[in-house]
């Protein structure tokens, strides 16, 4: 646990970097801080913390996005119940230089030099910055995607990435009888977790499912606009497509137009994650159905790991890998579906699952 001075001394090199650095610690500031950083955010750091507090810093993968705002949520909920002084930064959504904006947040995470960081790992090329976490001696506590060095994370909470895309193939089969022509969608060929979710849909195919093929593979950039452009080709190069599955969740809605401005409105629309407009278009039968990873879950087990480390240390009993799991969201559910991604949190005062 850091004494005070040494919190004081990093929250003195937080306002420094604010004042002198073209990288800021970023708060939210109106506007004359979002001009000078635009593609940084970062909550208000929270008043200075007692001196048995722990000081855990949130790297969010894309601060006001849908999904990570239920992370950030459930984060904050541990955070008070667990007394944690909990600061969330990380790059906006809407971003198009996501991975360096990343990369500037980590570094500002280590310089404050916090008890511990919770951090996502989306890309190989944000190895290093969390190997150099690693060496600053800040344990780290990871959501969604792993680091290769298992040494240098305390512990990790994710979709099992491969067996969503398993799971996917298989809900697929069971609403078209196991006779599918599929499109993925994905943010970019290359986001590591997108791809492992696309190998367990390839692989769950051509191992169960003769009459299911994969028509198209596109990437959308995050973005509704380019979601539009990328279906719209693939339904007229590839008519017989009647499935669209999404591992990205920006695009959906995109998807969903298209399918209805062109009379498409046959194609299955299987969406990923909880966010408002695909809960919206799933109520009016124009999706079927979002497989939507917990995001609550990560956040707030991440935070109590976080606790339960630097509290406990060697006697902490949660295990090093935990799956957050994921709930299919259809008309059935739509309008109930919280409560089953909520009630799958480990709450405070409730044992952990055996190892």
């Amino acid at each position: 646990m850091k004494k005070i001075l040494i919190m004081v001394l990093a929250l003195m090199l937080a306002f420094g970097a604010f004042a002198c650095s073209s990288k800021p610690a970023a708060t939210e500031e109106p506007a004359t801080e979002a001009a000078a950083q635009p593609t940084q955010a970062a909550e208000p750091a929270a008043e200075p913390a007692a001196a048995d507090q722990p000081y855990v810093i949130l790297v969010n993968a894309l601060v006001g996005h849908p999904v990570y705002e239920q992370q950030a949520e459930a984060a904050r909920k541990a955070a008070e119940e667990y007394g944690v002084k909990l600061e969330i930064i990380g790059p906006t959504f809407g971003t198009t230089t996501i991975v360096t904006d990343y990369i500037a947040a980590m570094e500002n995470a280590i310089t404050l030099q916090p008890d511990a960081i919770i951090g996502e790992p989306f890309d190989p090329s944000l190895f290093e910055v969390f190997d150099r976490a690693k060496q600053a001696g800040i344990p780290m506590f990871l959501t969604s995607n792993l680091l290769e060095d298992e040494s240098a994370f305390i512990s990790w909470i994710g979709t099992d990435n491969y067996n969503y895309g398993v799971n996917a193939a298989d809900m697929i089969a069971t609403k078209t009888d196991g006779k599918a022509n599929i499109c993925v969608v994905m943010g970019d060929l290359a986001t590591t977790n997108q791809v492992e979710q696309r190998k367990g849909i390839e692989d769950r195919i051509a191992e169960k499912y003769p009459d299911m093929k994969i028509t198209n593979v596109v990437a959308d950039k995050n973005d509704v606009a380019t979601a539009m452009s990328v279906i719209e080709d693939t339904l007229n190069t590839y008519p017989e497509t009647n499935v669209v599955v999404m591992l990205e969740s920006t695009g959906g809605p995109g998807v969903v137009q298209v399918c209805q401005e062109t009379g498409r409105t046959d194609v299955l629309i299987l969406d990923i994650d909880a966010v408002d407009a695909t809960i919206d278009n799933i109520k009016a039968g124009k999706v079927w159905a979002t497989l939507a990873q917990n995001f609550y879950k990560r956040g707030y087990e991440s935070v109590r790991m976080a606790y339960e480390y630097l509290t406990e240390g060697d006697a902490a009993t949660f295990a090093k890998l935990n799956d957050s799991g994921t709930v299919l969201i259809d008309q059935s559910n739509a309008a109930t579906y919280a409560e089953d991604l909520w009630g799958a949190i480990v709450y405070k005062g409730t044992a952990w699952p055996a190892k």
